[in-house]
């Protein structure tokens, strides 16, 4: 029991949006699945040729949008408002959550629209003076102002929450998605100047844009966007983990440290992403590539947390020596093969991030299938992977249905990261060897290397194996949904964030429990991070050209 004692409350208004966001989340994934095979096998040499030149852009922009912005956006609101209301014991403004679904939807509709009329060839990055539809533009935009309502709402609840308990700890699984939400607040307004101010102007109106600004606002975002996803993640790992091999988390302190380290070097890295453009100092973005690494770190720490974690439940069951306790872990089990086997691709992929983060290493690599490699580890792996995890254990607690085939669902995990490090292996070393990323054509009329063709064609066999894997997943999604048994849990629930312990803050930790201090540090040092690009980019003065329409 907690410390503060329980009171009942109702929390029919929280399932509610919880439940629709998991839906839409969940619908997305075979449409941004569909996109991404199809893609694959247009740009494998060897491979079926599947669609026109002109419709891999439509599906290669759908793929993207759909997967890293939709799927991630609307589960990460759903199991905010799970994990924010039971373990704070307290409830959202209903105003907020009907408020911010409905914005949300319109924008996800809006942009969808002009996706799949095609007449939104953008792709995900939406570099201008490549010009799409207003509809896209605006669509967008609606779907981040949704996002802001749902945030401030949850400020709102944990700092109330915290001016009422002062000597209480925010609880951990709460406190990850508080930090995932501020940089959001941090991300966000930049892209959306760029989208309202330049993006709707050049479609609407034709107006010219400068690019180096637009690409500048766009990375201020584009970055922390991958926090945004990995931070959901982590909570859950740091919540769900420990409950599942009975064991308390190796360290709370650790946890938070590392939420504080992403939050506040998670933005001032974007610039790693435009070493190649002309216009920034190279001090700049060497600059930020030291802040890379110092959000790399968090990372390590979160790698060190869960492993002493599972290290000490292996050898709570009888695991001997340097790597016995391993063996002693239930790798068979559908919970913690659906957590554990995302960290394990995420270790992959961070490990290669270093090196897209490196001021001379990243112009080998950059904008080839390298790249591709890593981020599918990164929002693939695990983001993706645990995301779908949890919808599955949140269909037996939340919704009451028992899964069916658990075990062709441990089958799809183990599919989805075997297929999944196979892919990687096969874009890491077609990068390196220049084969380029997004373009749909990789033969380049019979003059491109043959060293890429095996490597395209292993990544391609990859991808197939855990693109069938994702089959198998969202088919049991759906199978447990539409069909599965009915049963009561009242006890025992994994994701059981109701009944959380909240203990008083130890003499000497207070410090990581003075939320504002963080969150006023991050806003500080994200502008810190900017000032410096954006005055060269206004100072040499702007060079605005006019919309290009993909082709």
């Amino acid at each position: 029991m907690s410390e503060m004692g329980s009171r009942s409350i109702d929390y029919t208004a929280e399932d509610r949006f919880t439940k629709i966001t998991m839906i839409i989340s969940f619908l997305m994934l075979p449409l941004g699945g569909l996109f991404g095979i199809l893609q694959l096998l247009k740009r494998t040499p060897g491979f079926p040729d599947p669609v026109s030149d002109s419709t891999y852009y439509t599906i290669l922009t759908g793929h993207g949008v759909v997967l890293a912005i939709v799927f991630t956006t609307f589960f990460i609101m759903g199991i905010s408002a799970y994990i924010v209301s039971r373990e704070l014991k307290t409830n959202f403004s209903r105003l907020a959550l009907n408020g911010s679904l409905a914005l949300t939807l319109l924008g996800t509709v809006l942009a969808a629209v002009a996706i799949l009329s095609g007449r939104a060839k953008v792709l995900y990055t939406f570099y201008p003076p490549m010009s799409g539809s207003p509809l896209f533009y605006i669509g967008a935009a609606l779907l981040v102002i949704g996002t802001w309502v749902f945030m401030f709402d949850v400020f709102r609840i944990i700092i109330s929450w915290k001016r009422a308990n002062p000597d209480y700890r925010i609880p951990v699984a709460t406190y990850g998605i508080l930090t995932t939400w501020v940089i959001w607040l941090v991300a966000t307004p930049p892209v959306a100047i760029e989208v309202v101010l330049m993006l709707i102007p050049m479609s609407l109106f034709g107006m010219s844009v400068d690019v180096l600004l637009a690409r500048t606002l766009f990375w201020w975002f584009g970055h922390p966007l991958v926090y945004f996803w990995l931070l959901p993640a982590v909570s859950l790992w740091y919540y769900a983990i420990p409950r599942v091999l009975g064991v308390p988390l190796f360290s709370e302190t650790m946890a938070k440290v590392a939420y504080i380290l992403y939050m506040i070097a998670s933005t001032p890295v974007g610039l790693h992403h435009q070493f190649v453009d002309p216009g920034i100092s190279p001090i700049l973005k060497l600059l930020h590539t030291f802040t890379t690494f110092v959000v790399a770190t968090p990372s390590m720490l979160t790698a060190f947390n869960i492993l002493a974690t599972l290290e000490r439940a292996g050898r709570a069951r009888g695991g001997k020596g340097l790597v016995g306790w391993i063996f002693k872990l239930p790798w068979g089990s559908l919970a913690f093969s659906g957590l554990m086997l995302p960290i394990i691709l995420f270790a992959n992929g961070g490990i290669t991030g270093i090196i897209n983060a490196s001021f001379q290493l990243n112009t080998v690599v950059h904008n080839t299938t390298w790249i591709v490699g890593h981020f599918h580890l990164t929002v693939g792996g695990a983001t993706a992977l645990t995301f779908i995890a949890a919808m599955l254990i949140l269909a037996r607690e939340m919704v009451g249905k028992e899964i069916v085939a658990p075990w062709l669902a441990v089958a799809g995990f183990y599919m989805w990261t075997v297929g999944q490090t196979i892919f990687s292996i096969g874009y890491y070393i077609a990068g390196i060897e220049g084969a380029p990323r997004r373009t749909s054509d990789l033969s380049y009329g019979g003059l491109a290397p043959s060293d890429w063709i095996p490597w395209l064609q292993i990544g391609a066999i990859g991808g197939i194996v855990f693109w069938i894997g994702g089959v198998v997943l969202v088919g049991v999604i759906a199978a447990t949904l539409l069909w599965g048994k009915r049963v009561t849990i009242s006890s025992d629930r994994l994701l059981d964030f109701e009944g959380t312990q909240i203990r008083r803050v130890e003499n000497g930790k207070y410090v990581l429990e003075e939320v504002r201090f963080w969150i006023i540090a991050t806003i500080v040092i994200a502008i810190l991070g900017y000032v410096g690009p954006l005055y060269e980019i206004f100072s040499r003065g702007l060079v605005p050209v006019g919309p290009v329409p993909p082709g």
